[in-house]
């Protein structure tokens, strides 16, 4: 395996490297927002209309690429591994310039399912993946703090774009919205690859990083084929605590209004319930970002197991204020996992092939997202009720807790 080239300096690089790096990352979650869903929703109304697409269509057609997105990020990992994070960057962002170019001349569902594949593995997956790496490969005794400031952006990104450009569609249309998004993207944040570094300098393994030697083995088995990873034990103990948090999250989220209106709660209300869970996940990922470098890996994946675990069950109690508690703690939990997935892989495996690990990390909770909804709906279609889904999503809780207790990590 080529050495990673995940930065060009090492951990304990100047402060004035690790400030733009940190400023490069942050920038890669931001940009990540044209395939992102809080930014597609604002074209969904007039994407429908202009192309004849039904809402389940296009629905089907969001999954579709969602998958799409999740297979891809595996295949990435590896490419970032050995041609490294400055050609990673321009690729992806020229090819999210292209996906916003595609998305203003969708007519059909062939070229709709082609775009919206595109925005979501170049922005949904890609970008985020870019930045992770970068904080992971700059920082090491800060990696959560590093984490937490940079993945800060895509929340702020989350609530100032969105009325912008549902702005920029009313001024104009929704096909020159995505043609003007297709230019910021090409002439603002592709040619910011230049800044990214190109080659790794020599990495002093410090503690931090030493495991993937010397108490770990290689998270990726040999296998007959050979693009596929396939985790090794403590690997897929992490994988099932982390794909939890995005898994509930979801699902709940998909499904809130209906779910909290069996609890009395009405639209309106629903509606401050789930700004309040963005609101609690802004706060879990400054609170871990503070708090992760100084936990020992097992307990910061119990305490967000537990959070996740707490606000499922307290949403199966059928009251109202339990739904407020619920959600700001479900926040709670969303918000430090963003934060834990980017920063505990390389903890425990050092970063020589943190691109294919990462990667893989990705595309499983990109695909446990993208399912999470069709529980609480068979739950629903079986029962007539939430009750069933919730309970499933608590056994899955329960899970991770377990799991977050037995990773087989210990720092």
């Amino acid at each position: 395996m080529p050495p990673s080239r995940l930065a060009a300096e090492p951990t304990s690089g100047t402060r004035n490297t690790q400030v733009r790096i940190l400023v490069l990352a942050s920038i890669a979650f931001a940009a990540s927002a044209p395939g992102q869903s809080f930014l597609i929703s604002v074209f969904v109304d007039e994407f429908l209309a202009g192309t004849g697409l039904s809402r389940t269509a296009f629905s089907i057609l969001y999954a579709a690429g969602t998958i799409v997105s999740a297979v891809t990020m595996t295949i990435l990992g590896r490419i970032i591994d050995r041609r490294g994070l400055r050609t990673a960057w321009a690729a992806v962002g020229v090819a999210l310039a292209i996906a916003c170019l595609m998305a203003s001349f969708a007519s059909g569902a062939i070229m709709a399912f082609v775009a919206l594949a595109l925005l979501r593995t170049s922005g949904q997956g890609a970008f985020p993946l870019v930045g992770t790496l970068l904080v992971a490969g700059a920082f090491e005794r800060t990696r959560g703090r590093a984490m937490a400031v940079a993945s800060l952006s895509l929340t702020t990104a989350s609530v100032a774009l969105p009325p912008l450009v549902a702005l920029l569609i009313v001024s104009t249309d929704w096909r020159t919205a995505y043609r003007l998004l297709a230019v910021v993207v090409l002439l603002i944040v592709v040619p910011l690859a230049m800044l990214v570094p190109r080659r790794p300098a020599k990495r002093h393994h410090q503690q931090g990083d030493q495991h993937e030697v010397a108490d770990y083995p290689s998270p990726i088995h040999p296998t007959r084929w050979r693009w596929l990873a396939i985790p090794s034990a403590p690997a897929r103990r992490l994988l099932g605590v982390l794909v939890a948090p995005p898994l509930i999250g979801t699902a709940v989220t998909f499904h809130a209004t209906s779910i909290l209106a069996e609890r009395g709660v009405s639209y309106l209300q629903a509606g401050g319930a789930v700004g309040l869970l963005g609101a609690s996940a802004a706060v879990g990922v400054v609170i871990t970002g503070a708090v992760l470098d100084r936990l020992r890996t097992p307990v910061a994946l119990a305490l967000l197991s537990g959070a996740i675990l707490v606000g499922t069950l307290v949403l199966l109690v059928p009251a109202e204020p339990a739904a407020y508690v619920a959600f700001a703690a479900l926040g709670l939990g969303i918000g430090a996992s963003n934060v834990v997935n980017g920063t505990v892989w390389a903890r425990t495996f050092g970063t020589s092939r943190l691109g294919q690990i990462q990667g893989m990390a990705m595309s499983a909770t990109i695909t446990a997202a993208a399912l999470a909804p069709l529980v609480p709906a068979i739950a629903l279609s079986l029962t007539g009720s939430y009750e069933l889904g919730l309970a499933t999503l608590a056994v899955v809780a329960a899970v991770a807790l377990l799991l977050s207790f037995r990773s087989g990590v210990r720092e």
